[in-house]
């Protein structure tokens, strides 16, 4: 490598060795290959070449061919540039039932990338073995962020696995942004670690209130039995039932299990006057209800969360919902996590941004997929129809 070099720049071997104080037939040797150059000839060599007009690059290529005589692996010589742009792991749970979390890591994503950050999008599957994985990547990898986005823990108690897992995360200093919602409960949030997200119990009150100011003295859950929810499926939603007045236990929960029917599940929704159910889930009821010859509001009452995003916006009688600020959490999580990772906050100790019920607003009250029990009892309800062949 070095005889080319020097030929190509015409540079003589005789005033290259007497530039280094060797002997020409060294620097001969050097040049047809017999000998190695030396590798604390090496950086002076170069820094003389250079002198000489040699270009960086040609000096490059000839230093890592040395160095490889030399027993050094090529991968290790693979060196990348460090990128200017800073790098941000965008964490999901399950892209495949999004519910809120699909809309608001879209929505924090776009965020990211408008301010600068480099953002790589990770969804677990559902599973806690690829969370697990993907955390541990973070550590190994060049991230200098995480944002988890709706990402549960393990059963049995899932905020003590969850921040099991992210120690060795904030050990090696990568500021964590848990966006999620608030369910009611106190928990202590390890330090390097910001979490944000909505008042779940504000908003599930709020949509099973409007059915018990309506008149029904009994609202249902519809809730799947996996999903982020899973192993605290009842946070959030047993303190809001109770602070309606209404009673909460296994008989309120209209499961909606995977593989079963829309048949089946509407047979448990007709007898059913009124449902809470996540966004996930309006998809699912719409098919039973179809299936069952069930309309709302006529025949049952459907109240959920979300924004028209997400909610389907059905013509004839659209669901109704109550707002979530998924744009002001996702863009909040975002800067929240952008502070950390320049250390503008978080130096010690940690902090629960939440988004409460003043936020929140009802959507469709009139006109939508709510009415009053008493409606039922005119000459359209399924009750007084004649069942479907």
């Amino acid at each position: 490598m070095l005889g080319p070099l020097l030929k190509a720049h015409h540079i003589s071997r005789a005033g290259l060795a007497h530039q280094l104080n060797v002997s020409v037939q060294t620097v001969h040797n050097w040049c047809t290959g017999r000998v190695h150059v030396p590798s604390h000839r090496l950086g002076t060599l170069c820094d003389l070449l250079e002198e000489m007009g040699v270009p960086h690059d040609e000096l490059a290529q000839m230093a890592v061919r040395e160095l490889e005589t030399l027993g050094v692996q090529q991968e290790r010589l693979a060196l990348r540039a460090k990128s200017s742009q800073p790098v941000v792991a965008l964490i999901t749970w399950d892209l495949m039932s999004p519910g809120l979390f699909g809309s608001l890591a879209r929505v924090a994503r776009t965020a990211l990338e408008g301010m600068g950050y480099q953002c790589m999008a990770l969804d677990c599957g559902g599973e806690h073995r690829q969370r697990r994985a993907y955390l541990q990547w973070a550590v190994r990898g060049d991230v200098d962020g995480l944002l988890l986005c709706g990402v549960p823990g393990d059963v049995p108690d899932p905020d003590e696995d969850l921040f099991a897992s992210l120690k060795p995360v904030t050990a090696a200093g990568i500021p964590v942004v848990l966006l999620k919602p608030w369910t009611g409960s106190s928990v202590a949030v390890p330090e390097g670690i910001g979490s944000i997200g909505w008042d779940y119990v504000a908003a599930v009150e709020m949509a099973a209130g409007l059915l018990r100011k309506l008149g029904h003295e009994q609202v249902h859950a519809v809730l799947a039995v996996g999903g982020a929810g899973f192993g605290g499926r009842y946070r959030g939603l047993d303190r809001a039932w109770s602070n309606l007045g209404l009673n909460f236990d296994e008989d309120s929960i209209i499961w909606a299990q995977e593989g079963e029917t829309s048949r089946e599940l509407a047979d448990a929704l007709a007898a059913a006057s009124a449902v809470f159910t996540p966004p996930s889930q309006l998809p699912t009821i719409a098919r039973a209800c179809f299936a069952g010859g069930i309309t709302w509001p006529d025949d049952i009452s459907i109240v959920s969360l979300g924004n028209r995003a997400l909610v389907p916006q059905l013509a004839g009688r659209p669901f109704t919902f109550v707002t979530i600020p998924i744009g002001r959490v996702g863009r909040g999580a975002s800067q929240l996590l952008s502070s950390m990772i320049r250390g503008e906050r978080f130096q010690t100790g940690q902090e629960y941004v939440i988004y409460g019920a003043s936020t929140m607003s009802v959507e469709n009250e009139h006109g939508g997929s709510v009415a009053s029990p008493s409606a039922r009892l005119g000459p359209y309800s399924r009750r007084m129809r004649p069942a479907l062949a």
